[in-house]
Order: structure tokens, then sequence, then C-alpha cells
């Protein structure tokens, strides 16, 4: 603290101990409604979840000097440590930052996190397990989730069907359900380049938009996948969104946050790309080598042109063509809300720790967010991938995870991975062994290079 700033605290208290009683009751009341304890950009009297959670269960001091070389430690806790930092130097892009965190027993386990500084050289950023990532894709997990919730509470069915006109529900002839969408199956197809991150309105706005190529119907070309089979694409997940704030009556960002987000102890979960970026834990720059702004989905390409696109969504300001050598951005990156059930969570290390807790929590019956039945129905295939033995992540996928079982039950792996223009995460659990961990990594690292790297990490705790 500089001495200005010391003096201005001292004279502060000095007026607070001069002052009445009631005076000095009122300025400490004043003071204890803009308190901000998890630094979340959210004051504590606002805040449903105001201190984050967080005890580790491991001791960092029994971990050797770090040498980026896991075989060298006996603890899997030390072992993890090594793998995670090497991410920075085997990357293959330029990584500013990545963090972890590992579920054991069912419980937060450890986290921690590292940053590149330059010139070879990486640190410790034990403030890093509270920094907000964007975690893309892992995204529709929560949103999966939260249909789930919703379904339980009596608020929806995954049976309803879903208009997708506006994303209310139809009552008479209706031709995809809310659990085709969650499942990828026969709605929509690829959103590759198209506009769905780019539209300036929110969820109800995008889908009550009239044209095809900016939002689809089921039955139109190019995006349409009416009766179709399993097709990935962020276009479902985007209308199932509408679905749950048009039955929840409030925003999807309030949808999530009061059924997931406070519920979870996901204390600094967000989908504001404003408030994060204004907090201390959100405001820190990203840096890349490539022009990480100008692609999918080519948002500050065609914000150039459309009148449908705000210039621009990112917070970078390089545009195709500009000179550069290096592209800074922040966790704002893209904050259109048409994008936010596929991809829009921001959240760091800790806060998806918990959501994995709660979720090994539904399933072993221990309380949770969901029924046992409920999270076993999220984690049974609802499509075989056709991948046999060489899938990226596990050969079916459920409604909001990718999973290794076909009946929900004794399931020993699911996980969804996720990829943000200078953002990836992975996001694994071994439900039966109680185990999860979690890598979010400010760059863009391949999703399948960290879910392996996941589990590489929950193989040396011998699970």
């Amino acid at each position: 603290m500089g001495v200005c700033a010391a003096s201005i605290v001292s004279f502060g208290l000095l007026l607070l101990a001069a002052a009445p009683a009631h005076a000095q009751r009122t300025m400490l009341a004043r003071e204890a409604i803009k308190a901000d304890t998890d630094g979340d950009g959210l004051p504590d009297d606002t805040d449903a979840c105001p201190g984050v959670v967080y005890v580790p269960g491991f001791e960092w001091s029994v971990c050797g000097p770090m040498d980026l070389n896991p075989a060298n430690d006996a603890a899997a806790e030390c072992k993890a440590r090594e793998r995670v930092a090497n991410v920075i130097f085997t990357g293959g892009v330029f990584v500013t930052h990545v963090s972890f965190a590992v579920v054991k027993n069912g419980r937060v386990h450890f986290a921690d996190s590292f940053e590149y500084l330059g010139g070879g050289q990486f640190a410790h950023d034990p403030a890093g397990i509270h920094r907000l990532f964007r975690i893309g894709s892992t995204s529709k997990s929560v949103t999966a989730v939260a249909a789930k919730v919703m379904e339980e509470r009596g608020e929806l069915s995954l049976d309803d069907f879903v208009s997708d006109d506006d994303g209310t529900r139809v009552l008479v002839g209706g031709e995809r359900t809310l659990r085709n969408l969650l499942s990828h199956r026969g709605a929509f197809r690829t959103d590759s380049g198209v506009y769905l991150f780019s539209y300036p309105g929110d969820l109800a706005a995008f889908w009550a938009e009239p044209d095809d190529l900016v939002s689809p119907h089921y039955d139109s070309a190019p995006y349409g996948n009416l009766g179709g089979g399993y097709s990935y694409s962020a276009f479902n997940y985007s209308l199932a969104g509408a679905y749950l704030a048009h039955r929840a009556g409030v925003s999807f960002d309030t949808t999530l946050q009061q059924r997931v987000f406070d519920d979870s102890s996901m204390c600094t979960a967000t989908l504001d790309g404003d408030r994060a970026v204004g907090t201390a834990i959100g405001s820190g720059w990203g840096l890349s080598q490539g022009a990480v702004m100008h692609v999918g989905p080519y948002i500050n390409l065609y914000s150039q042109s459309d009148p449908r696109c705000e210039d621009n969504f990112y917070s970078s300001e390089d545009l195709p063509g500009d000179a550069y050598s290096w592209q800074y951005y922040h966790v704002d990156e893209a904050d259109a809300e048409a994008r936010d059930p596929a991809g829009g969570v921001i959240a760091s290390v800790i806060d998806m720790a918990h959501f994995a807790e709660t979720l090994l929590d539904s399933y072993h019956g221990r309380g949770g967010l969901l029924s046992p039945q409920g999270v076993r129905e999220l984690w049974t295939a609802t499509s075989d991938l056709g991948c046999g033995t060489g899938c990226p992540y596990e050969r079916y996928y459920g409604l909001g995870f990718f999973t290794n079982s076909t009946s929900g039950v004794g399931v020993t792996q699911v996980g969804h991975g996720g990829s943000r223009a200078g953002f990836a995460s992975a996001f694994v659990i071994r439900p039966e062994a109680d185990m999860a961990v979690c890598i979010l990594v400010n760059a863009d690292v391949s999703t399948v290079t960290l879910s392996n790297l996941a589990k590489a990490i929950l193989d040396d705790f011998g699970h």
C-alpha cells in the first residue's frame, strides 16, 4: 500500500473513531453492504453465496522442488502439479495461466495454479485457483443439470416439446423435445461459422429472429436436423436454454444462478462477462500468438458488415487485416447471450470442483442437486458415437455429458470438454471412484489433450 493510500485509510479510521456511536454503526453498516468477500463483483448483502469454501486436504510442503517430471514424485498430488504445469510448455500454444482441482472421496481435495513468466520460466500462482476462466462447452453439462433440477422440482419435463420459433412450449403438434435438444438428437446440426455467437439480443430475441441463417428451424437448411440422429451442435443447447428461461420466468443467467450456482457453492461462477472482467479474479489478460479473435465463429469478421452483429463482441479490438504480433484478450470474450447455454459459463477451478462435488453427492445419495436417479439419467447413453475404443472422450453421449455407461448404473467415467477462443477446459468425473478433476487453461490447448491429462491424474490416484 502506498503512502497516500495508507494515509487515506488512517484518516478514515480517525473519522470513524471520532464519530458518535450511532454514526459508527451506520458507517460500519455501509461498509458491510459494500463488502465482497469472494471478490466476484457481487456485494455480500446481495450475494446468495458470498464466500468461497475451500479447505485443502493436502499440504504442498511434502512435495519436492518442481522439475516438471511426475516420475520423480511419490505422492499423486505432487505428480498432478508436475503434469499440469507441463501444459505451459507442451500445450502446443502460448499458455498464460493454467489451474486445476481434484475432488477425492466426494470432496474438494486440493487445487493449484501456475502462470508463465516468459523466457522459459513459470511460477506457482496460488491465488490463481480463484481466477475466472471461460469453460466453453463444458457449460452444456451445467445447462443439462439445470434442466434436470427443474424437472425434479416440477417446473418442466424433459419430454416437453420446444418451439423452434421462439423457445416456448408447444402443446399440440410438437416436433422436438427438450430431451432431443439435450442429447443432440434430431434437432440441429453443426453451427460452425454461423451468427449464433454474434447476436446482440437475448435468448428470446435470438430465437424469435426469422432468418434461418441466424436462428434456424428444425427443418431448415443448412442447420436443421429434423428426424436425424446425433449431431453435436450449440444450437441445440441455445434453444434448450431459451426454454429453461421461459419456464423459469427469469433470464437464463438467473436460471443457472438460482438452480445450479448458488446451491452448488459455485460462488464466483457467472455468465456475465462484464461483471467478471471488472473483478480482480476476472480482470487478467490472456495472450495469444495467433488470431484467436478472428476464428470460430468469426465475430470480428462478421461484425464489420452485418448489422445484426455488434462491433465487436470481443475484448480484443483486432480486426482482420490489422498488423499485430500478439493478441490480448479478456474473459469477457464474445459475451453474447445466444451462446450462453452452450458455452457461456465463466468459473474458477474451485467452482468447478464444487460442481463435481454436488454431482458425486447426487450419484451416491448424499444430497446434492439431483436424486441418484436424476444424475444417472444424465449419465446414461442416448447415442453411441461409433468410436469404439478410440474415442476422444467417451463412447457415448448422454444428456449434457459424454459417458461410458449404457445404463447409468455403476458409472465409471463421464465428462465434458470446452473450447472458447483463448480458453480451454476439461471436466472428468469417475463416479464409482468418487473422484473428479477439472483443468482450466487460458489458451487454445486441445480439449482432448486436457481430458487425457485429467484422466492421467485420476490414474495416479489409483482410480
